[in-house]
């Protein structure tokens, strides 16, 4: 090792020599913290005496050479060489060894003996004992050394000793010995400085390091020479055959095991607390302090930083706790950290603080520790730590007798796995299901909570059970929350799953119509979002409950219970608010995903699939509906692994993606899926996959399952699952107009206010008509579904528009129309629908005349006004001018100057010459299709 920083103490010793060659005889201690590197000081001292020509006698003590007598003395005087030739010394290691067992009187005789000897030596050559680490060295040897010291004076014997501070008796008196001759000298040996360290990093590295990068070295190794070695040399393996900017401190093998050596180096004491705060952290501080009174911890602490272990009152380098901690054993592990979860919790400490180490000693038989691990566990759940939490709570469960607090931890952990993985929480149930029937789980909102995981998984008959079990435990006092929790219940089972509310309440008529004030929101979220649900399946006023639902969603930030949310954006949905549920969805989403929910955000995940499917966008669909069920495995799903597969299924269909929408239908379902709501979108989705593939009479089976359930639920009137057009649309391809004209006609007639059923239905029915009919019929479906927010919808009435102006001879507004149509199929990626848009023999040079049409009216954005925009895209689709002038409130003279300067600067002479996707511009400002007629 290069002595760097250590001029002064070898000039010192340089001078020590010349004096001892003057006949001092002077005695020198060098002391230091361990590691500090006084070894290295001493070996180059010793090095530089012998080659002036000193006789150097050397020994290295050891705590574990402590018990062996007179070890040292008898290194000091068997060495090999031409020591052997010096017969006075070596009769005088006999006789040290013969007096092991001799008396007093015989042991002052021999310690004469080699006092004698060593001068005799010196007088012939000049003598340097050397002694590293004396403060181990055995007792006898410490009293031989120390009789010596009191007869070196005026001799030609230098002793160097190197020690550490704090040693205990009995070097302690053997030092007294040394300190009070008349030749002493103590020599500080303190850590490298910052320079130091730049100077040892320049000479080993061979580059030149700035101030910052020493300083970065010098924190990390506290100035210890024993690290900071260590710590250079993996840093210089590192950058071998590399070029650094800046050199920075790399801690790798080296440096472990220099952080070991240096543990073994300090005081007994003092590397008990390095292993105890590797193991504990600084709560070791209160542990040792229980346990071992006679070291005070701050002489342990001062003692650990002058090494170079600690910075301040923990560990230095993060590696120092990996390497410290592997040398402390399993069960050592355990014990302490159950006796700083004692001493900690007796203090007062948080209980976060008092839980790790329980966790860390695999808990601990004190009767507070199921408590506070359960408080531990909800704090860690309102920090979004679930693994965390997770871990708590079944630690406390574990350590828990059995009664109301176990079972109470084990609903707490239950529910909050919901949040994470459903499928993992539903293992509980069973165990849950035990401690309600043993009556220790009796809070009403506990025993509901349980109930409604046993249905999420279609374990109806077990929840009415349990139902039944806890209305007669509540019987003489039911309370009031137990009544909110009850009828939360029956609210969304009516909706969501009649059947099984028949099963649970019997034919319960529910009244809702009254319960949807913001003032009973803020009480019972759960309940009135329920409830708004229900308002809107059951055909009432939807507009309070949209205000009901949005309300409990501003609430979301504390909402209680996982189902709310879902319930409150199905209000949304089923009312047609797409464009409410898309905000709140993105919101709620970014909020779940920030806290790692998984189950909150693949239930949102699920809901944005469906409202996109509403609009058309086939392929957002599809992804959100991906993400979905990636968030959660099939058995977290429960029942309402429905309404994700129902949204892929239809978009892959539509897309027709059918190899995949057909892998999507052959994971299975639980059966009692069909008994819900979820499971009639599953059905309608199938039946389109059916219609798609060919498979007319599965498709209708479905449609007309699918209607048969929500027509005994009631809710056969909702919009929430167009059934009977699908029941159509099939006859259709059976060759049964007639039967499915009965269908559209009933749909027309309960859903004119609906454009998005309605439109569709409308033009479903047109296709049983005559070319003139039809027209007619497919305009007002056109302008009612530009209304709706599907284009998917929209491009397929646009499609049939297109084909009946062909069939009436004009072409022109055909060609307008039906590329307009499928330019929209393409944008919602229906491949099969846009596709059948083009006429077989057209359909390779129609979809480059599309496209280059497209790039024509990009062109065009920059040459037109707005207002000349919006009337040019009007007459692209085929309008007239008085057509024209009613879509756009203008006159008709009007529409004719815009034209002929449309025409002008477009450099067109007819406006039949009109870019086809020039309506794609100006779209969004004027519909395509008027609502009135000339």
């Amino acid at each position: 090792m290069s002595i760097v920083g250590r001029d002064i103490q070898l000039t010192q010793l340089h001078d020590l020599l010349t004096a001892r060659d003057r006949g001092a005889g002077p005695i020198a201690l060098v002391r230091g913290p361990a590691g500090v590197g006084k070894t290295a000081l001493l070996h180059e001292f010793t090095q530089y005496a012998a080659k002036s020509g000193s006789l150097v006698l050397r020994a290295a003590c050891s705590p574990k050479e402590r018990s062996n007598a007179w070890g040292v003395v008898r290194q000091l005087l068997w060495q090999t060489g031409r020591f052997e030739e010096i017969s006075r010394l070596a009769a005088v290691g006999r006789s040290l060894a013969a007096v092991a067992r001799a008396s007093i009187g015989e042991l002052d005789k021999s310690m004469d003996e080699f006092c004698a000897a060593v001068m005799e030596l010196a007088e012939e050559l000049p003598l340097v004992l050397a002694v590293d680490d004396i403060h181990e060295a055995d007792p006898e040897s410490l009293g031989c050394l120390g009789h010596l010291a009191r007869r070196m004076v005026a001799s030609r014997v230098l002793a160097v000793f190197t020690d550490r501070p704090g040693a205990l008796p009995p070097y302690s008196a053997a030092r007294t010995d040394f300190a009070r001759q008349p030749g002493f000298l103590e020599l500080r040996v303190s850590p490298l400085t910052t320079d130091d360290i730049r100077l040892l990093l320049t000479e080993r590295l061979g580059l030149p390091v700035d101030e910052a990068s020493a300083e970065e070295f010098h924190a990390a190794s506290g100035g210890s020479p024993l690290l900071a070695q260590a710590l250079i040399e993996d840093t210089r393996n590192t950058l071998r055959g590399t070029e650094a900017a800046a050199v920075r401190p790399v801690a790798g093998e080296m440096f472990d095991s220099a952080v070991a050596d240096c543990a073994h180096r300090v005081s007994a004491p003092a590397a008990d607390l390095a292993r105890h705060l590797a193991v504990l952290g600084p709560d070791a501080l209160s542990v040792l302090l229980d346990r071992n009174s006679t070291h005070p911890p701050t002489r342990l602490f001062q003692e650990l930083t002058q090494a170079g272990l600690l910075a301040g009152p923990g560990l230095r380098h993060p590696r120092m706790r990996t390497v410290l901690g592997g040398e402390v054993s399993a069960e050592e592990r355990a014990r302490l950290h159950g006796c700083a979860a004692v001493l900690l919790h007796d203090n007062g400490a948080q209980p976060a603080t008092v839980a790790e180490h329980i966790v860390a000693a695999g808990g601990i038989a004190e009767s507070w520790a199921p408590p506070l691990l359960q408080e531990a566990a909800a704090e860690a759940l309102a920090h979004d730590e679930f693994p965390k939490a997770m871990r708590l709570f079944d630690l406390a469960h574990s350590i828990c007798p059995d009664g109301p607090l176990r079972a109470s931890i084990l609903f707490q952990r239950t529910l909050s796995a919901w949040q994470v993985d459903p499928a993992n929480a539903m293992r509980r149930l069973p165990e849950l299901k035990e401690a309600l029937e043993a009556g220790h789980l009796m809070a009403a909102s506990d025993a509901i909570s349980l109930i409604k995981n046993l249905v999420w998984h279609g374990y109806v008959d077990e929840a009415a059970d349990l139902l039944r079990l806890v209305d007669r435990q509540l019987a003489d006092d039911p309370g009031e929350q137990y009544g909110e929790e009850v009828r939360a219940l029956q609210r969304w089972l009516s909706v969501l799953c009649p059947p099984f509310h028949r099963r649970m309440f019997g034919d319960v008529s529910l009244n809702v119509a009254d319960e949807i004030a913001p003032a009973a929101i803020a009480a019972q979220p759960r309940l009135h979002a329920a409830t708004a649900l229900a308002v809107v399946l059951r055909g009432g006023e939807p507009e309070p409950a949209v205000v009901g639902a949005a309300h409990v969603l501003e609430m979301s930030s504390v909402t209680p219970t996982l189902e709310t949310i879902p319930l409150a954006l199905m209000t949304l949905y089923y009312a047609d608010r797409t464009e409410q549920v898309d905000a709140w969805c993105t919101t709620l989403l970014e909020a779940a995903r920030a806290r790692n929910i998984p189950t909150r955000d693949a239930l949102l995940s699920s809901l944005r699939a469906a409202s996109l499917i509403r609009q058309g966008r086939l392929l957002e669909a599809e992804k959100h509906s991906d993400l979905a069920l990636s968030r959660m495995p099939s058995q977290g799903w429960g029942l309402s692994i429905g309404v994700p597969l129902a949204s892929s299924v239809f978009a892959l269909t539509a897309m027709g993606r059918y190899d995949e929408a057909r892998a999507r239908l052959s994971r299975p379902v639980p059966e009692a899926v069909f008994e819900t709501l979820f499971g009639q979108h599953y059905l309608y989705a199938r039946g389109h996959f059916h219609l798609a593939t060919g498979r007319l009479q599965a498709a209708l089976g479905d449609f007309l399952a699918c209607g048969k359930s929500l027509e005994s639920w009631g809710v056969g009137d909702s919009t929430l699952i167009p059934w009977r057009t699908g029941v159509a649309e099939a006859r259709l391809r059976l060759g049964e107009p007639d039967q499915a004209v009965t269908y559209l006609r009933e749909e027309l007639a309960r859903h004119k206010g609906c454009p998005r059923v309605h439109g569709n239905a409308l033009r479903l029915l047109a296709s049983t008509m005559e070319p003139r009919q039809r027209l007619r019929a497919l305009r007002e479906a056109v302008d009612e579904l530009q209304d709706s927010g599907s284009d998917f919808m929209l491009a397929h009435a646009l499609g049939d528009l297109g084909r009946v102006y062909h069939l009436l001879g004009q072409s022109n507004r055909a060609r307008v129309i039906v590329g307009r149509a499928y330019r929209m199929a393409k944008k919602c990626h229906a491949e099969p629908l846009a596709q059948n848009l083009l006429p077989d023999a057209e359909r390779a040079a129609g979809g480059r005349a599309c496209r280059a049409g497209h790039e024509a009216s990009e062109q065009v954005h920059d040459v037109l006004s707005e207002a000349e925009l919006r009337v040019a895209s009007l007459a692209a689709e085929g309008h007239t001018n008085r057509e024209i002038a009613r879509r756009l409130f203008i006159t008709v003279s009007t529409v004719e100057q815009h034209m002929t300067r449309v025409l002008r600067k477009l450099s067109l002479s007819r406006r039949d010459e009109l870019p086809q996707s020039l309506d794609s511009m100006g779209g969004s400002a004027a519909p395509a299709v008027s609502g009135a007629r000339g």
